[in-house]
């Protein structure tokens, strides 16, 4: 688990836990959240070809793992990471996938096809920070994986009106036709009465997929279990944020404070482990 591919290390939903762990751990972390942030702003920013760019990428990771010179700085800064944590080329790859379905798919028909989107542009960081602490076994992963569709559909909901400004919305249409949520209410400055509650229902719903990845933190000790912990405080606190908002994010800054994430943090783990 972890940021997704959106927050990156300069988000603030999700580092409260990397302040604290050790040296080696937080510049893996910070060079997958710098990979992932890079692929993402090619997807998302990039002014030339972005297909073309991404495929670029894809193919310096490729040549990482064949053992042959890499000139992409980023994918190289990688290069101590995959080797001593043994992460999978998929799970890099897959981040570049996500984006290049990026650059056709602007609409979402369903929620299982959201969920499918989320298996490559958040699951892969998730199974990279397991690898990270060499706690990456298939049922950790499961876990990890619904902590990180979790957390991806929260940034979505917080984003809203970011992204339909950019030409995307996640948000499935089947729950658009169901409650009755136009694009004309995705464009306006506050959130309407019909959108308040496919944002509750999409929420509600993302806070129960985070649940039913929770336990994940039962089964690590030590540093892992800082981290991870961490995390799910970061979702935690972006669902409660979006609560407190009265499920409105297109009107102003939805995203949790740092204290935000510490005290969900300290309320999930701290006093329960204490």
């Amino acid at each position: 688990m972890g940021p997704s591919t959106r927050s990156a290390e300069a988000g603030e939903n999700f580092p409260v836990a990397l302040r604290v762990l050790p040296t080696r751990v937080r510049a893996e972390l910070h060079a997958t959240y710098r990979y992932a942030r890079y692929v993402d702003d090619l997807g998302d920013e990039f002014a030339g070809d972005r297909v073309a760019a991404l495929e670029q990428v894809a193919d310096q990771v490729r040549r990482l793992y064949a053992g042959r010179p890499v000139t992409d700085p980023v994918v190289a800064g990688l290069a101590d990471l995959t080797t001593r944590a043994g992460v999978p080329a998929d799970c890099l790859l897959r981040l570049v996938e996500a984006n290049l379905r990026d650059q056709d798919r602007t609409r979402c028909p369903s929620f299982g096809e959201l969920v499918d989107h989320c298996r490559l542009s958040a699951n892969p960081v998730g199974e990279i920070v397991l690898a990270i602490f060499g706690v990456a076994t298939p049922d950790r992963v499961e876990l990890s994986d619904r902590v990180c569709t979790a957390l991806q559909l929260l940034e979505h909901w917080q984003d809203i009106g970011e992204d339909h400004a950019r030409g995307r919305i996640y948000l499935p249409k089947e729950d658009l036709d169901r409650f009755g949520v136009t694009e004309v209410d995705l464009a306006a400055t506050r959130a309407g009465t019909a959108l308040r509650r496919l944002v509750a229902f999409e929420t509600e719903r993302a806070a129960a997929w985070l649940g039913a990845g929770a336990p994940l933190v039962s089964t690590l000790h030590g540093w892992a279990r800082v981290a991870v912990s961490g995390y799910i405080a970061g979702g935690r606190a972006a669902a409660d944020r979006i609560r407190r908002a009265g499920y409105d994010t297109l009107s102003g800054e939805v995203k949790p404070t740092r204290s935000d994430i510490a005290a969900a943090w300290v309320h999930g783990v701290v006093r329960r482990t204490g």
